[in-house]
This record gives structure tokens, sequence and C-alpha cells, in this order.
């Protein structure tokens, strides 16, 4: 929030709910689109037969995994799990999108809600996809009721009382996210003409 908008809530608090509520929309929409643009991409060129063995083979989960939460829907080793290419770049749109927002601006939370969200897009991708239904906007998609606790389970401690998902893991899930997003560009530029940095270049001595 800006500096001068500190302490004036009950003046702005509207406008503030109102851009934060369009933001989430907008990016729970972005999750949801790059999922199923990803998944469209895994299909192209199958035929119906290839088609329905793919679903088959990505619905059907263990334990609450799905095979495409690992590379190659090789569940060994565990340690690459949500590290596939699907949950990679699909969860790299989340990067992508705060990608301009500077670091001290950020949360320092670990980005389960975006994790989660990826998986779930996925999940409708296939869904959908499946069925041949047109996909809407994703912020408007009820979720189903095993959703949350599944999630939960997911992103919780196991019976040892450890996070399922370690920090070195956690780690490991943002850097292949990460891999696929684009470079940021700067917009900054030299404020020393071009003719100048010419000049400049001939100097015998460096500033």
């Amino acid at each position: 929030m800006p500096n001068e908008m500190k302490g004036q809530y009950s003046q702005f608090g509207g406008a503030i709910s109102g851009m934060a509520t369009e933001s989430l929309k907008d990016w729970r929409n972005s999750i949801g689109e790059a999922a199923i643009t990803i998944v469209d991409q895994i299909l192209d060129g199958k035929n119906e037969k290839e088609r329905q063995t793919f679903f088959e083979e990505q619905m059907h989960s263990k334990d609450g995994m799905g095979p495409y939460y690992y590379p190659e829907n090789n569940v060994d080793p565990s340690e690459e799990v949500f590290q596939s290419r699907i949950i990679s770049e699909t969860f790299a749109t989340h990067f992508e999108i705060i990608k301009n927002i500077p670091d001290d601006s950020r949360s320092e939370a670990l980005p389960k809600a975006a994790l989660a969200l990826s998986i779930l897009a996925i999940d409708r991708a296939f869904l959908l996809s499946h069925n041949s239904i047109a996909p809407g906007y994703f912020s408007s998609y009820e979720l189903p009721n095993y959703a949350s606790s599944g999630m939960h389970q997911l992103f919780g401690k196991n019976a040892n009382g450890q996070d399922f998902i370690s920090p070195e893991m956690w780690s490991r899930i943002i850097t292949a996210a990460k891999a696929h997003v684009q470079p940021q560009t700067s917009n900054i530029t030299s404020s020393i003409p071009l003719q100048d940095k010419k000049e400049r270049s001939s100097w015998p001595w460096k500033d």
C-alpha cells in the first residue's frame, strides 16, 4: 500500500478491497488458463484413443497423489514430486505474475496457495477437456468438497509432525517452476545519450 494511504483505510477501504478482489480473480484465472493451455499442448496431435488413455492414466490417483505430480509419471524418486512439466509450467504462472513486484514487498511465506491452486486447475483442465466442456472462468469454479481436505493433507504435516513438503523440496519445486518464467526486462534506460557514450568510450580513464 502506498505510504500516503496508510492509516486511511476507512477512506480508501472500499476501493482497496475491490482492487484486491479483482487482482485475486485475475491471478486465479491466469493459473486456470495456463493449465488448460498446457493440457491442450500435451494432447495436440493425439487421436481419440490416445487422449482417452492419457486421461485414464492422469486421473487415476493413489493415496491422493496424481501420477502427473511426478516427472514422466514416475513416483520414484519421490523427491521430484510437484516438478513435472505440467505442474511446473502451471505453477510458473504465479511467479510470472509477481516477478515485477519488488522483493521487499513480497510475502515471505511459501507459495502454498499458488501450488495448491495450480494442482486444482490441472485437475479441472483434465475434467473439462475429457468431457469437452467449455472452460469459463476459473475464479467462478466451485471446488469439489474433497479438494480442500486433499490440499490440506498435501501441505500439512505427516504422522510424525513433519511438513509433508520439506524446505529442501520446496526449493526444488520453486526452482523447477521458475525455469519456465520469462526473464524480467528492465524498463530503465541510461540517461547518457548514445553519442556521449561513444565519446566516453574513447576516454583514457574510466569512471
